[in-house]
């Protein structure tokens, strides 16, 4: 089943970051991946490398029954462009499956991915972001949790709270 850490993984190699700096480093398995339809296009993705006028607060949580409430503490949020390409492979996350990583990292657009973690609240942030539509996604305590996306969208250098709770979440 696809995790929080498959996203994390794939978003690594699409960038060129090394595995392990991206907090990959250590998989029970090989993954079984599904071929991405959508080619990666540097156009569609130029104007997230840049920065904005936009901000965004949040808070990731789940309720767990007979747990109380579990959230993000801890766990990296990531902001994700929300293309062709990054939809496509939000759908494979959702349908329970790994879009298989890119044979060609794109190094170059390091900075239109976005990673905070969050607080010991489940809070997080982002500033300065370029207006457009946007994934925010986090993992929610693997024993009592799971995978959280939402798709946002940012414009007139507003700052924006979202939620990501339980009709957030896409696996477990």
């Amino acid at each position: 089943m696809a995790t929080f850490w498959a996203t994390v993984r794939v978003v690594a190699v699409v960038l060129g970051l090394p595995l392990a700096y991206a907090g990959c480093s250590a998989w029970h398995s090989a993954p079984l991946y599904v071929k991405m339809q959508t080619k990666f296009d540097y156009s569609e993705h130029e104007p997230y490398a840049k920065p904005g006028e936009n901000g965004m607060t949040g808070q990731g949580f789940l309720r767990q029954p007979g747990v109380g409430t579990v959230t993000c503490a801890g766990s990296r949020v990531l902001l994700l462009p929300a293309t062709s390409y990054f939809r496509e492979m939000v759908d494979h996350l959702i349908a329970g499956s790994e879009p298989d990583p890119p044979e060609t990292p794109y190094p170059s657009l390091k900075s239109m991915f976005r990673s905070t973690q969050c607080d010991a609240q489940g809070g997080f942030s982002f500033a300065e972001i370029p207006d457009g539509a946007w994934f925010v996604a986090t993992q929610v305590n693997a024993r009592h949790g799971g995978l959280l996306i939402r798709e946002v969208t940012l414009s007139n250098g507003r700052t924006i709270q979202v939620l990501l709770s339980d009709k957030d979440l896409v696996n477990r």
